[in-house]
C-alpha cells in the first residue's frame, strides 16, 4: 500500500481490529513474589493504642471573642485547664482571661508591673 487510507472513505473496513483483552493476574501468585522479593504490603494496618489521651469535648460558644492564641503546654497543663473550665462551667477565653487578671493582679502587688 503506497497511500495513506483516507479517513473519510466509507469503504474502509476495520472488521480485522479487534481490542485485546488482558489476563487478569493471580493475585496469590503476585502476593507470593512480591513477599520473596521483600516488598511490604500496602494493606491497612490495625494501629496500636496510643497513650491514654482524653477526648477533648468539641467547645464552641458565641462569646464575642474572635482572637485565638494557641499555645504549646504540657498534658498535665492542659489537663488542669479544661478541668478548671469544666468545674466552673466556664468556656476557655473565660478561664483564660480569669487567669490574667488573677495573674495581673499578682504582680501589681508585688511591685512587678
Amino acid at each position: 500500500m503506497s497511500e495513506r487510507a483516507s479517513i473519510f472513505d466509507d469503504d474502509l473496513d476495520l472488521s480485522a481490529f479487534t481490542p485485546k483483552t488482558k489476563p487478569k493476574p493471580d493475585k496469590d501468585a503476585l502476593r507470593a513474589v512480591a513477599e520473596a522479593r521483600g516488598f511490604p504490603s500496602r494493606e491497612a494496618l490495625t494501629p496500636e493504642p496510643t497513650a491514654a489521651v482524653e477526648p477533648v469535648l468539641q467547645r464552641r460558644y458565641r462569646t464575642g471573642r474572635n482572637r485565638q492564641l494557641n499555645l504549646k503546654v504540657t498534658d498535665e497543663a492542659l489537663r488542669r485547664f479544661y478541668a478548671l473550665a469544666d468545674a466552673q462551667g466556664l468556656v476557655l477565653g473565660q478561664v483564660f482571661e480569669q487567669a490574667v487578671e488573677v495573674l495581673e493582679a499578682k504582680l501589681k502587688a508585688e511591685g512587678k508591673l
